[in-house]
């Protein structure tokens, strides 16, 4: 009985044992803190990363920014088909807030790091507060030397590198005696490509001209069809008209050589007259100036323009004008070089001529007053008017007159 008992507490005990050992993992001495590692006091700052593909990151693995070892991993967990990691750092450390996860290897060994460093060609900015979370758009994994070497293998193997001394023979036996022109062609094109360079603004400017230019032509869609549409109507009528339109082309070709023709026979005669005209247009061109002038004053003759310009406003003409129409003007004015032309008729009438008293002196030369001669004392008045012959009045004044002839009018204005 004493036996049994003590079988059934050991199978109790193994059960139980068996039983608090299934609730329990142990993942290797990893899984436990290490002493020295970086990062891992009571102060330390813990972030969280989730990382599709660890690949052989383990635990204690250290943690790195900008090359330096800030931190080490505290633990790893598998949640949702991803890897949930706790990095945990020195408290001092500034983690960038544009930081990313990244997971490398350290060496060819195998060993295994996490780098929190910003994207490339980024500065860091601003910081991650303790406790934040990257997420799985803010990891990566670098491929591992295992991976490396697979894709070499294959590349090498059937990525048809072995082909490339084929390729180097061929090349080697085209340019075989052909250095010099293959120099040559080198030289060339180095040239021109030289030259395409110099034009590089040209060449862009070219470019987006034709950019525009398409844009227009995309934009006229409507118009192109249409012409496209007549296009062939005329390239018809063209083609039925060819026989015409060959014999214009053919006869204004002769007429083209019967042009030159005249033009060599009469090119010393034209040279001649272009010498004999150049005193002619040098003259013209001397009086330039001047001939401006004639010709503002040939429509507004005999007036010049600034007479007109004072003279007219508006719808009335400014004018005063002395009109002599007496005989002895007459004779000596128009009827000039005919048989009543008297160069010598006295301009001032006479006491007696016939337009005597309907004479008016003109008020521009007459006096302010008038001064009528009188007879000195004792002299008779003479008995009649003064003959034709008689001397005519002084510059004064007008002539004395008869007592019953009457007095003439005061100067008003011009002659009639």
């Amino acid at each position: 009985m004493t036996l049994i008992r003590s079988s059934r507490r050991l199978l109790c005990l193994l059960a139980a044992i068996t039983v608090a050992a299934s609730g329990c993992a142990f993942q290797g001495v990893n899984s436990l803190p290490l002493p020295g590692a970086v990062g891992r006091g009571h102060d330390a700052a813990v972030f969280h990363i989730q990382i599709k593909n660890v690949g052989t990151l383990e635990p204690n693995a250290p943690v790195l920014i900008a090359d330096v070892i800030v931190g080490s991993i505290a633990s790893m967990t598998v949640d949702n088909w991803h890897a949930n990691v706790d990095v945990s750092l020195k408290p001092d450390v500034i983690v960038p807030a544009n930081a990313v996860a990244t997971v490398g290897q350290t060496s060819l060994l195998g060993s295994m790091h996490l780098a929190l460093d910003p994207p490339a060609g980024q500065t860091p900015t601003g910081r991650l507060a303790p406790g934040s979370t990257l997420g799985l758009n803010r990891a990566s994994t670098y491929p591992s030397t295992e991976q490396t070497l697979s894709t070499l293998s294959v590349l090498i193997n059937s990525g048809g590198v072995g082909q490339i001394g084929d390729i180097i023979d061929n090349t080697n036996a085209i340019l075989q005696g052909r250095e010099e022109q293959i120099r040559g062609a080198l030289t060339r094109l180095d040239t021109v490509i030289g030259a395409m360079d110099s034009q590089r603004d040209n060449l862009a400017a070219t470019i987006d001209n034709l950019d525009r230019l398409t844009g227009i032509l995309a934009g006229q869609t409507n118009t192109l069809t249409d012409a496209l549409r007549d296009i062939p109507p005329a390239l018809e009528v063209l083609d039925r008209e060819r026989p015409k339109l060959t014999e214009a082309l053919t006869k204004l070709g002769k007429f083209s050589d019967i042009t030159t023709r005249l033009i060599n026979d009469s090119q010393a005669d034209l040279l001649a007259n272009l010498r004999n005209l150049q005193p002619t247009l040098k003259a013209l061109a001397d009086v330039g100036p001047k001939l401006d002038a004639a010709l503002a004053l040939a429509p507004t003759f005999p007036f010049p323009q600034n007479v007109i310009d004072r003279g007219v406003r508006g719808d009335y003409l400014n004018l005063y004008a002395v009109v002599d129409l007496t005989y002895p003007r007459l004779k000596r004015t128009i009827f000039r070089g005919t048989r009543f032309e008297d160069i010598d008729a006295d301009l001032i009438p006479a006491p007696g001529d016939p337009y005597y008293l309907q004479y008016t002196y003109d008020p521009l030369n007459a006096p302010l007053t008038r001064t009528v001669p009188t007879a000195p004392p004792g002299t008779p008045a003479p008995a009649g008017p003064p003959s034709a012959g008689s001397p005519t009045a002084p510059e004064t004044g007008p002539p004395s007159l008869p007592a019953e002839a009457p007095t003439p009018p005061l100067p008003t204005g011009g002659g009639n």
